[in-house]
């Protein structure tokens, strides 16, 4: 299984580009204006729906309107699932007790201590929280390139469903592991190629959008284990 799911991202993300510059200057333009627009014109998210909803060969960067509406369902499904996280930091007041924690951490007397606990408290809950609610979200936003459905992808008993019935809860999470070495090493050859001049910096570029098609195509593996 597991050569499966990463074996098929890795052929999938190489099939997408093979031959195809054009696609690669595309999503270098749709990475370059989302990035720009703060995620308000998404771009390059629109075309990760669309890789999640299973289409193969790898789809064309196309129809940039609807490109434009398939980023924004992704954003309204990511801002509505972090929405508990967003309330226990507000709750916790993580935003606005930040400056007094630090400073609190550098003086150092019992009441600032007590104000930096609560603030390290509120940011070890919320962390948490985001953790299991990706675990959900990831799969809700896959469901929703599928089903074309806002309200699919927040069907909790069927995304549950899915992952039971695929590699299973510890699976799910280890392959969720897997993902993050990969990435960690992913990131270390960027800082690499990073530091040679020009060149370096339009191959990490260029790679960028790249790694977005691999992540997008391991995460959809991972949902169609269930299937």
């Amino acid at each position: 299984m597991a050569k499966d799911i990463i074996g098929d991202a890795f052929a999938y993300t190489k099939d997408s580009i093979a031959g195809d510059f054009m696609k690669v200057i595309l999503l270098l333009v749709c990475s370059f204006i989302q990035g720009i627009t703060l995620n308000l014109v998404p771009l390059l998210n629109g075309y990760v729906y669309r890789i999640y909803s299973g289409v193969r060969p790898a789809p064309e960067i196309d129809r940039w309107g609807e490109l434009f509406v398939q980023g924004w369902k992704m954003n309204i499904v990511t801002l509505l699932y972090m929405i508990p996280a967003i309330i226990i930091a507000m709750v916790f007041g993580i935003f606005a007790i930040f400056p007094a924690a630090m400073g609190a951490f550098s003086t150092g007397d019992a009441g600032s201590i007590l104000v930096f606990s609560e603030f390290f408290l509120g940011i070890m809950l919320t962390g948490v929280v985001i953790l299991l609610l990706t675990l959900f979200m990831t799969m809700g936003l896959v469901r929703l390139g599928k089903t074309d459905s806002i309200g699919e992808a927040f069907n909790i008993s069927a995304i549950n469903d899915q992952i039971s019935k695929g590699l299973g809860w510890l699976g799910y999470i280890g392959y969720w592991i897997l993902l993050w070495i990969i990435s960690l090493i992913f990131i270390a050859i960027l800082f690499v190629l990073m530091v040679i001049p020009l060149f370096g910096w339009i191959l990490a570029l260029i790679l960028l959008p790249i790694w977005n098609i691999f992540v997008a195509r391991f995460i959809t593996n991972i949902y169609e284990a269930g299937d």
